[in-house]
């Protein structure tokens, strides 16, 4: 297929939606960087992150199960509010900041430079595409997009892919990350710029030091059994996560999957397109916005990824008022469980019929 691009002509939704949000920290007088909530929340959730991890070496069996678990939320948590937020380099106006607070996800797993080859460089900028969005790619376990093919076993898949969800993680961090590295490209384009040296470097060092971390020092503590029964524990819990509060912004049935023409081109311009495949939800529960990261504000962090999470429920209002006055109101579900059964809704009728 040709280059996935938008139309090179004027985006003035994009430019008055921006217009009005820097005009808000403006009269506000306040950085679109994180600030003292933020690092009070980081603090906390790296503490329960280092403390579940002392517990579930140290704690005899099968209580260091329960540490193993825990240990799986914290590190859930390390993505939504640290890593996610220092790699959209929004956690801080300090670039040093930014850069370690993204390096969070070599520790938890995975790659920053893959993570932002995947994410901001594709996820953000063509939602919802195929062929370029891995996030819609399940490598046929799923139909996530009512252009991929169906396979009669999609009729169950509303059913199966609770459970599947819990490999996310596992597959992310020992399948997807190798195949990327060694291919240079994510989906079907390839990666912004070659790999440095150090890149190189950086990548090997964060997967042995993560074997060393998290098999080879418990199994010096405890047995094997129990290392490898929390392992898989942890990343069941923390790969669900992750794959569910990722997919309740953009598999769900208020969500769109536009296709680019025969050259390539996507008919919208790009923040029309975000509008039309991201989508808000819960954005009243404070509990979720503050465990999320604000990734409940989906549509806030779409349009301004380089606003940190903690302003999203101030924007939310204000781009409510200014998109609805464009003929592009935010979509939202008005709760979890709402965006649950939408995200339900939509796997169950794509593996039904095309």
């Amino acid at each position: 297929m040709n280059q996935v691009h938008f139309s090179p002509d004027q985006r003035p939704v994009y430019q008055q939606l921006s217009a009005q949000v820097n005009q808000y920290f403006r009269q506000q007088g306040i950085a679109k960087s994180g600030d003292q909530r933020l690092y009070r929340k980081a603090i906390l959730i790296v503490l329960l992150f280092t403390a579940s991890y002392a517990a579930l070496l140290l704690l005899p069996s099968p209580w260091s199960l329960a540490a193993w678990f825990i240990h799986g939320i914290a590190t859930a948590l390390v993505g939504f509010n640290v890593m996610h937020d220092g790699a959209h380099e929004s956690f801080s106006a300090s670039r040093r900041l930014n850069r370690l607070a993204a390096l969070t996800f070599n520790l938890i797993g995975s790659n920053r430079f893959y993570w932002a080859q995947k994410h901001n460089r594709n996820h953000h900028s063509f939602t919802n595409v195929d062929d370029v969005d891995e996030d819609i790619d399940a490598l046929g376990l799923f139909r996530m997009s009512p252009h991929q093919r169906r396979f009669w076993f999609h009729r169950y898949q509303h059913l199966y892919v609770w459970l599947l969800y819990t490999l996310t993680s596992l597959f992310w961090f020992f399948a997807l990350d190798y195949k990327a590295y060694f291919r240079q490209k994510i989906a079907q384009r390839s990666f912004s710029h070659p790999l440095s040296i150090a890149d190189h470097a950086e990548f090997w060092a964060s997967k042995l030091l993560y074997l060393l971390v998290y098999v080879a020092l418990p199994l010096t503590l405890s047995d094997s059994t129990t290392v490898i029964a929390g392992f898989l524990l942890m990343h069941a819990v923390l790969g669900f996560l992750f794959a569910v509060v990722f997919q309740l912004a953009h598999i769900v049935d208020q969500a769109e999957f536009p296709q680019p023409d025969a050259n390539g081109t996507l008919s919208d311009e790009w923040a029309t397109h975000q509008l039309r495949t991201t989508v808000d939800f819960a954005t009243q529960n404070r509990f979720l916005t503050w465990a999320l990261g604000g990734l409940n504000f989906q549509v806030e962090h779409h349009l301004f990824p380089r606003v940190s999470h903690i302003h999203y429920p101030a924007l939310h209002k204000l781009l409510q008022d200014a998109c609805a006055a464009q003929g592009h109101p935010v979509r939202s579900y008005p709760g979890l469980w709402a965006a649950l059964k939408g995200h339900y809704r939509h796997l169950r009728q794509l593996g039904q019929h095309d």
